[in-house]
């Protein structure tokens, strides 16, 4: 199937990917948040590099280049994508930043209601990350878990994402996707920055080797979305791939070659008609990925020797529960304020 065709909204099930991975991201968490000894990230253990939730982020972030790039390429409006992204992203980030800062926050503080309501750092939680500046600590709280004093540990990729997004806006703007020869140039560019060690482009990147991953993975599946007409995903060309791994996995850039080959192996899957099949029909990923973390310091402030695995099935099922509130409380209607807002604009230009 060609990429055209795969990126047809009942042609794939790429949901169920982005849910598999904000689903990682708690597996993964688990281990910081309420470690046990002798128990290991499997997928760190089996690719020696990263961990299950950076690798989640990475295929987050390829699927959002791939699809965001699609849909602005398709409609081509700056307007409609941005109001899009906005409706999409925001609300949701609203809605857990004030549930912990205004629910969570009081019920597990080791300070007075009073002390807690009068410090600074409430409302330098809850303005810092509504504007994407991202900030970890609530007054009193959590200051005693394993993994003391971080509230989410996930909103720290959400800048990035929407960086990313504003970038893609900017080369649209600029007509960087008139000629896909210079498309091609522009996200190769930003696709080899990060493995280049001057950093030509991000200069002013943390040295964090996460971040380092992100804007490649989110400029690869931008330069899918440009040559979706051409390129074709089966299960030959993904079988393909893992051997080149395998034959070259002990070299220094095998990561490259790992996760080009789970980007093919998602797209392949996500098109398989048993796999379209099993399409959730609201999607739960971003609120499972917001409120996971939250949720698994609440289990271990309350049972903090629960083990790993307790921690994992307990907040995935909870994280899924205030997904499920977030989404019909907050995001299904954002989403429609936001193509309301998209129909108004477009008759009146």
């Amino acid at each position: 199937m060609k990429i055209k065709e795969l990126l047809v909204k009942d042609n794939n099930n790429l949901d169920v990917f982005r849910l598999i991975a904000a689903f990682m991201v708690i597996y993964g968490h688990a281990f910081a948040i309420a470690p046990q000894a002798g128990k290991f990230d499997l997928i760190s253990q089996w690719i020696g590099f990263g961990y299950s939730g950076s690798l989640a982020v990475i295929i987050f972030f390829f699927i959002s280049g791939l699809v965001v790039a699609n849909s602005l390429m398709e409609k081509k409006s700056v307007v409609h994508f941005l109001i899009s992204r906005v409706f999409r992203i925001f609300p949701a980030l609203i809605f857990v930043v004030l549930g912990s800062g205004f629910f969570i926050g009081p019920l597990v503080t080791n300070l007075t209601v009073s002390e807690y309501f009068s410090n600074h750092l409430l409302y330098k939680y809850i303005v810092g990350n509504i504007f994407l500046d991202t900030s970890y600590a609530l007054p009193g709280v959590f200051e005693n878990n394993k993994y003391p004093s971080v509230v989410n540990g996930s909103l720290w990729t959400l800048p990035y994402e929407m960086a990313a997004y504003l970038g893609l806006v900017a080369i649209f703007m600029l007509g960087g996707f008139r000629s896909k020869i210079f498309s091609i140039a522009i996200f190769s560019i930003f696709f080899a920055d990060p493995f280049w060690g001057g950093k030509l482009i991000f200069t002013w990147q943390t040295q964090n080797a996460e971040v380092d991953f992100l804007i490649p993975s989110f400029a690869l599946g931008v330069i899918v979305a440009i040559f979706k007409d051409e390129l074709e995903v089966d299960g030959r060309f993904v079988i393909g791939l893992l051997l080149i791994y395998f034959l070259f996995r002990k070299a220094s850039y095998a990561f490259v070659l790992l996760h080009l080959s789970i980007f093919a192996f998602v797209l392949w899957l996500s098109a398989k008609n048993w796999m379209k099949k099993l399409k959730p029909k609201i999607d739960l990923s971003y609120g499972v990925y917001l409120w996971g973390f939250p949720v698994q310091q609440v289990f271990a402030h309350y049972i903090p020797n629960s083990g790993i695995f307790l921690n994992q099935i307990l907040s995935i099922m909870v994280a899924l529960v205030c997904a499920w509130i977030s989404w019909h409380l907050v995001e299904e209607k954002s989403i429609a304020v936001g193509k309301v807002l998209i129909k108004k604009w477009t008759q009146h230009v």
